[in-house]
């Protein structure tokens, strides 16, 4: 068994060296990273290298599948790229940092603090079943600290999203800062502006828990920071760059970037509620029948600022039970394959990866049990897509934002402590798994070794 810094150096190798990598980050999963140069990585050695579960590329991204221990594999690949930093991009590598990919990189880093909220947010409201008060008294310290991250999102994303597009992270800092600065958050809602620019009132919005507003400021920072920065002289970068940067930045934020990004992230949850407004169980059904592809492909995190604007917005959000269903229809549709197997070695891996869905991570089934084996994932595709039907008919939502494992139930109970939503999201669950393990053990033939 390789330690996690020979698999990352054997990784590094087949990706052409540190010279070749011009990005590079993980997910839950994944370690991500673009190339400068293709030709020099070679994908069919890394799919079949011990301790990867698989490798794709996908929009010129390549994707090295390690499992639940990538961020480990990471620690020891990060200093592998010498001076770069691994989490830098190269704005110009011939156009491969794609949106999925630039959202990729920035939520991947902060969903542990948002777990860790959600997680905490499902506790409380498991104890508010049994009739306890938790918002006040000893609890409301608790309380607190399950709103943290989501109310002080901007920070969150401010110092990843500088990490990504190469720009200093306090300088993002101060761009979230404008957002969340007391003036401007007293003035939400008395429909007064507190601001103006040339005599023009700036618009206000409620900054907190807010994704895109963020993110668009720095971008801006980044390409205003790098135009100033080419025509001042040395001797003066370090004073007037920064100041002149934020006295740009953050008026145009304000007045045009930020409102631009509350607007996006407004149109994009309100199309997502018309969407299942207009159709309903079948809208459930053909985003859960698709989930195990969007996943394949690694685009399931583009939903995330979606998920976390209905929490901000709504209290909950209906599009993670489907994500939950899928992570149950990959175990199921995995033990009904393992079944099959007549090699005692295949048959393990195979009950190991049905268990490591079951737990949140799909990757391990997906790449190693239904995509290899073909009929298991049309088993996960039809038990996620009843699942997600059964969500929208069920009404199932969630109220934190969490990894969709069976750990994350908690995050299900209704605050008020009624058991109504978390009956409902159980009997989706044992439906997905159900109709995947049946689905996949009749499709699948007997697998030999």
């Amino acid at each position: 068994m390789k330690t996690n810094k020979e698999l990352a150096a054997d990784i590094l190798e087949k990706l052409g060296g540190a010279d070749n990598v011009t990005h590079a980050t993980h997910c839950i999963t994944r370690l991500r990273v673009n190339l400068a140069d293709d030709s020099k990585g070679d994908l069919e050695a890394l799919k079949q290298m011990e301790g990867a579960m698989g490798a794709q590329i996908k929009d010129g991204q390549w994707q090295v599948i390690i499992g639940p221990k990538v961020g480990d594999v990471f620690l020891e690949f990060e200093p592998l790229l010498g001076a770069k930093s691994a989490g830098d991009m190269d704005l110009d590598a011939g156009g491969k940092a794609k949106v999925l990919d630039i959202l990729t990189g920035i939520f991947s880093p902060i969903i542990p603090a948002l777990v860790a909220g959600g997680i905490v947010k499902g506790v409380l409201a498991v104890i508010a079943g049994f009739g306890i008060d938790t918002g006040s008294g000893d609890w409301a310290i608790f309380n607190m600290m399950s709103d943290i991250p989501f109310y002080f999102l901007p920070f969150l994303l401010s110092v990843s999203a500088a990490k990504k597009f190469k720009v200093n992270p306090f300088l993002a800092l101060c761009v979230a800062g404008s957002l969340m600065y007391p003036t401007l958050v007293s003035a939400v809602g008395t429909g007064e502006s507190p601001f103006t620019l040339f005599g023009i009132a700036l618009p206000v919005f409620s900054y907190a828990s807010s994704v895109f507003p963020v993110i668009f400021g720095v971008a801006g920072l980044s390409v205003v920071y790098r135009v100033i920065d080419k025509f001042i002289p040395d001797l003066f970068k370090l004073v007037v760059v920064p100041a002149l940067s934020l006295m740009i930045v953050i008026p145009l934020n304000l007045a045009v970037l930020a409102p631009i990004g509350a607007w996006c992230g407004i149109g994009l949850a309100n199309g997502i509620v018309w969407l299942f407004d207009t159709f309903g169980p079948l809208a459930g059904f053909l985003l859960g029948f698709f989930m195990p592809l969007i996943v394949l492909f690694g685009m399931h995190q583009s939903t995330s600022p979606i998920q976390i604007s209905n929490i901000a917005t709504l209290g909950y959000d209906y599009l993670l039970p489907v994500s939950f269903c899928h992570n149950l229809a990959e175990s199921g549709a995995a033990l009904g394959a393992s079944l099959k197997m007549k090699d005692p070695a295949m048959r393990s891996a195979g009950l190991t990866c049905s268990f490591s869905a079951f737990m949140g991570i799909s990757e391990p089934a997906l790449f190693t049990v239904q995509v290899p084996n073909k009929t298991p994932l049309f088993g996960a595709m039809l038990g996620c897509g009843i699942g997600g039907m059964l969500t929208v008919i069920l009404g199932a939502k969630c109220y934190g934002f969490v990894m969709p494992g069976i750990t994350s139930l908690p995050v299900y109970m209704d605050p008020s402590g009624a058991m109504g939503n978390l009956l409902a999201i159980a009997a989706c669950l044992v439906a997905s798994f159900c109709i995947a393990a049946v689905t996949s053990y009749i499709l699948t033939k007997p697998i030999e070794a």
